[in-house]
């Protein structure tokens, strides 16, 4: 048996490395495909991916950027007589080149037992009918797949309706299609050869154990269709001296599509988090090899507009109050807020009105599918990739789709979101007929972003972008935007210097960059006007630090908030805003008054005095010239009175700081100086 294994694997191997390369210059203006792999045809079986070519054969994918893999789910639904068995695959693909990555990974599958270029699935997805893992007799027991903050891989299944819900055909029998399902799951594994466990399935309505169809924390609808996993593990040292506790600060969310027999579509995004219970008091897995389950329901979003996360769903960070974004196809795509409670009991139900919603226009993104969320912090910008999501053909799969492409939105600043990289180019219109529910349409989205020296890219050095798209039963390929972004902003900095306002910012590198406008505006924001201009450099990669200053007028002073951006324009005119940064003055945060710290310029140590009229939450923090945060000397509540805070030079070169005092939203700051 040995001997026979080994020569499986080597003959493996040999076919992988027959494949022919995948390495194209075709692409757009804006875009070159990298790779691209499409189904062999049904006549050449011994293809390294003729696994692609039935239908129903790869759902998902996501990259890996500790690994520069690429992971793609694979069902791989198999009949036998009139049993449908479940004995899924997760390939991993080289990022780079879309060839199989065979140092990565171990494959549990009966033949490649062992091998790389597939992740070890987990031995409870391999079902017959009988067992309930996932929609539509197990064709998806798992279906979607995404990486938290570390590293760690995450994989759910697709349920449609929960547990096994009778849908009546024309003869008056149940369609079983619909019978066999179970719970929604998701599994995780610690690295790509790590023995996968399950983390989270849907419990009982009180949260004691799996749920079934009559008790259940989840509503009555479809799950799995949207997957996205942020956060990660991290040490807590607790205030009292008592030892660090490893917490898993992980936020799951899933919604799903719309079910053509409900009244609705699905309006709801679950969040599901780590368990707090003890670990006694946590639901046993239900599922070979026991054990508990490591996460549970949290919080239901709950949408006052109807067919939200239809497709894609998009958090934007681990905070209890924050946005997500969710799509809605064939809708506009949605920022919502969430919001979750400290001391309230799980599952909390958080309604997000349609008046606070954050809308994009359809005219920027058309309808969407599948999204994801990304930030550049360093230039203070934040980015949706988005998807095609509504099929040429509207619900008729059998109409080939020519929206079959993805891109680039910079949504940094609400009411002046802007296209950055145009549409991928089209990646087919297949048909696609299956029972599914499924479209043929765009099915999921990842990206890489990577920095191109002038060696590696005399042509545009600087960041770029890959795009991987996955379009479901057609194919899967990589799109690097030929151009970089177009300005590296990594700050933008306004702070008050006597009777002028400092305006600075850096930028790392430009491209065609014909300057940039300066914007003010005194009426929150509301209305801008034009104040000043400064010229480029066009395009290069030396590092800058720009300025412009801007005289104080009483319109300032009584106004109290003035608002400045930039719009940086191109040699060939097209434009980007920066983000928006406020200017606060003394007389306007009644709540404060901050003192001028003595002694200053200081070395080694400075006091900072500020006076509190009521009580409140008072972070006071240090930045330096350019606005990036160097440290945080108070992050508590204070009450009324006077306070002080010693501040160290040690860490800190010699030059100009900024500290700033917030307390409850009411801003106050002031310039200091470090001299050694």
């Amino acid at each position: 048996m040995r001997k026979i294994l080994l020569s499986a694997g080597c003959m493996l191997l040999l076919l992988m490395a027959l494949l022919p390369s995948q390495v194209h210059a075709q692409g757009n203006i804006e875009w070159e495909e990298l790779w691209r792999n499409v189904p062999p045809p049904p006549t050449n079986p011994n293809h390294p991916n003729a696994w692609m070519t039935p239908a129903r054969s790869f759902t998902g994918l996501a990259y890996d950027k500790w690994r520069d893999v690429v992971y793609i789910v694979n069902p791989n639904t198999t009949v036998f007589g009139s049993t449908f068995w479940q004995t899924p695959r997760i390939y991993a693909w080289n990022a780079a080149n879309g060839q199989p990555a065979l140092n990565m990974g171990r494959s549990a599958d009966a033949i490649n037992r062992g091998f790389g270029g597939e992740l070890p699935v987990p031995i409870d997805t391999i079902t017959p009918t009988t067992l309930n893992r996932g929609y539509s007799q197990n064709t998806y027991s798992i279906y979607k797949i995404d990486m938290d903050d570390e590293g760690r891989i995450f994989v759910g299944n697709l349920v449609n309706p929960i547990w096994g819900i009778c849908i009546l055909l024309p003869s008056g029998q149940c369609d079983p299609v619909y019978l066999g399902q179970g719970p929604f799951r998701v599994w995780r594994w610690e690295n790509p050869t790590a023995t996968p466990v399950l983390a989270y399935a849907t419990l009982n309505g009180s949260a004691t154990g799996v749920g079934n169809i009559n008790s259940s924390e989840m509503t009555y609808t479809r799950w799995g269709d949207a997957f996205d996993v942020i956060g990660k593990r991290a040490w807590y040292e607790p205030p009292n001296n008592d030892p660090p506790e490893l917490v898993d600060s992980v936020r799951i969310y899933v919604s799903g599509g719309s079910w053509p027999t409900q009244p609705e579509w699905n309006r709801q995004v679950n969040v599901i988090l780590a368990d707090r219970r003890e670990v006694n008091q946590r639901p046993n897995r239900d599922v070979p090899g026991g054990g508990k389950l490591d996460y549970r329901l949290a919080i239901r979003l709950i949408n006052s507009n109807s067919g939200l996360a239809a497709h894609g769903v998009a958090a934007t960070s681990t905070q209890m109050t924050q946005d997500v974004w969710m799509d809605s196809n064939p809708r506009v795509l949605t920022g919502g807020l969430q919001v979750q409670d400290a001391t309230d009991p799980w599952p909390q139900n958080f309604n997000q009105t349609a008046t606070g919603n954050r809308s994009l226009s359809t005219s920027i993104t058309g309808a969407s599918g599948p999204i994801q969320f990304f930030t550049l912090p360093e230039y203070g910008r934040k980015f949706l990739i988005l998807a095609d999501g509504r099929p040429t053909g509207g619900l008729d799969p059998t109409i080939p789709n020519n929206n079959t492409t993805a891109r680039v939105i910079d949504v940094t600043t609400a009411g002046s979101d802007f296209t950055v990289f145009n549409p991928t180019p089209q990646l087919g219109n297949k048909t696609l007929n299956n029972n599914s529910g499924e479209q043929n349409y765009i099915a999921d989205v990842d990206f890489k972003l990577q920095f191109y020296t002038p060696q590696e890219d005399p042509d545009a050095p600087g960041l770029h972008i890959i795009l991987y798209v996955l379009m479901s039963n057609n194919g899967i390929a990589a799109f690097r935007s030929r151009a970089t972004f177009p300005v590296e902003l990594t700050t933008l900095n306004a702070v008050v210097n006597g009777e002028m306002i400092d305006l600075t910012w850096k930028v790392t590198m430009e491209t065609n960059n014909h300057g940039f406008e300066i914007e003010r505006s005194f009426n929150g924001g509301s209305s801008w006007e034009h104040i000043g201009f400064v010229e480029g450099r066009g395009t290069t990669t030396e590092a800058k630090v720009y300025g412009y200053n801007d005289a104080v007028t009483e319109t300032h002073r009584n106004m109290g908030n003035v608002k400045y951006r930039l719009r940086q324009v191109d040699t060939d005119g097209s434009f980007t805003y920066s983000p928006i940064v406020d200017v606060f003055f003394d007389a306007v945060p009644t709540a404060i008054t901050l003192y001028q710290n003595y002694p200053n310029p200081f070395n080694p140590s400075t006091t900072i005095s500020y006076q509190l009229t009521q009580p409140g939450h008072v972070s006071l923090k240090v930045f330096n010239a350019l606005g990036e945060h160097v440290g945080t000397l108070v992050d508590e509540s204070k009450e009324a009175g006077a306070h002080q805070v010693q501040m160290s030079a040690e860490d800190l070169p010699s030059g100009t700081y900024i500290y700033q005092v917030n307390v409850d939203g009411q801003i106050a700051q002031k310039k200091m100086t470090v001299m050694k």
